[in-house]
């Protein structure tokens, strides 16, 4: 099981970093977490290939941020608020 990671959010430049305790860490947007949801609903339109997720032309902020054990609930300024991050879809993105 992936540990929970320390989780830093940046307001002003709109960022989240997520550090984990092997050393390495994992720095997104707020916009970049919300187009890489893995909730259900925005897999299935990534998956159709609809068009992409659309996101109101102000950039979506963080609003708040839920640990659910194995990752973390996302809400945003948009009102989604149904994705959970996992740990270890998060550490994914480490190795990139």
């Amino acid at each position: 099981m992936q540990t929970r990671p320390d989780i830093r959010v940046d307001i002003l430049n709109k960022q989240v970093h997520f550090i984990w305790n092997d050393g390495s860490s994992l720095c997104l947007s707020h916009q970049h977490l919300r187009e890489i949801c893995p909730c259900g609903f925005c897999r299935s339109k990534r998956i159709k290939r609809i068009k992409r997720i659309e996101i109101e032309q102000q950039e979506v902020e963080i609003t708040a941020i839920f640990d659910q054990g194995y990752g973390a609930q996302i809400c945003f300024s948009d009102g989604h608020d149904k994705g959970i991050y996992p740990w270890v879809f998060l550490k994914e993105f480490v190795k990139c």
